[in-house]
């Protein structure tokens, strides 16, 4: 392992009021100190509190992280492989978001890939999710061709974060957003007037910046809004927050 290849706390598209797009062929992955994880960072800024991330985390088979706790949260979507923790092994679809105060120790026997965001879920009286976005309802979206299952919306929190499904050649045009808008690419590929993207793509659009979407071969995606007047609020991290001690829970770091 070479220094450049070892993750460390850095800021990566830290501007949430531009245009980003990430293609999984362009993402840079780094290794980790846990044992068989690798990150591959979408955004990230370590000189926000606690170091909020949007990030791909790989489990090679046997990765595992120690337990810890969760300063303003995460969420995980499960890609593949199985992911598992305390609360049980979740296969491709699972979808967790985990608040603030929340202490597990996730590991992967045979190897995962999950889509995770970190530090950016603050309170405490957050509702824990946990879901699968392959035995959900879905609704009607903005068009017939387009059908959604919403994962998180709660009161008092400005948070929106649900599922897409487009069906072939779906397009829409001078689409404008109020709020950021977040995009990850689960299934297929999503376009706009820029480019494509296919699985493993990632995007966010600041409000009033205009594009028209369009996905010809059908696609599954992830999407998250909240107001730019949230961009520092959801980081927040409790000043009482501690890490745990695993021996205080007897549970050991696996071998």
């Amino acid at each position: 392992m070479t220094a450049q290849s070892l993750w460390k706390p850095q800021k990566v598209h830290v501007n949430l009021l531009s245009r980003v797009s990430v293609l999984p062929t362009s993402l840079t992955w780094f290794q980790t100190n846990f044992t068989g994880i690798w990150f591959g960072c979408f955004e990230s800024d370590h000189e926000i509190q606690d170091h909020p991330v949007t990030m791909l985390t790989r489990f090679y088979p046997g990765g595992f992280f120690p337990l810890h706790g969760h300063p303003g949260g995460e969420e995980i979507l499960v890609l593949e492989g199985n992911f598992a923790d305390e609360t049980g092994v979740h296969p491709p679809g699972t979808y967790m978001l985990n608040p603030e105060g929340f202490i597990h120790r996730p590991y992967s026997e045979e190897g995962c890939l999950t889509f995770v965001k970190l530090r950016q879920h603050g309170g405490k009286t957050r509702q824990q999710v946990r879901t699968n976005i392959f035995n959900g309802s879905w609704q009607a979206g903005i068009v017939p061709q387009i059908k959604v299952q919403h994962l998180y919306e709660q009161a008092d929190f400005s948070e929106k974060v649900w599922i897409e499904r487009w069906l072939p050649n779906t397009q829409l045009v001078n689409v404008v957003e109020t709020e950021i808008k977040e995009i990850f690419v689960i299934e297929g590929t999503w376009s706009d007037e820029l480019g494509s993207y296919p699985v493993g793509s990632w995007l966010r659009y600041p409000p009033n910046c205009p594009y028209s979407p369009s996905s010809t071969t059908g696609c599954l995606i992830y999407v998250k809004t909240y107001p730019v007047t949230d961009t520092t609020a959801r980081f927040v991290v409790g000043d009482d927050f501690q890490e745990p001690e695993a021996t205080i829970y007897g549970i050991e770091g696996r071998t």
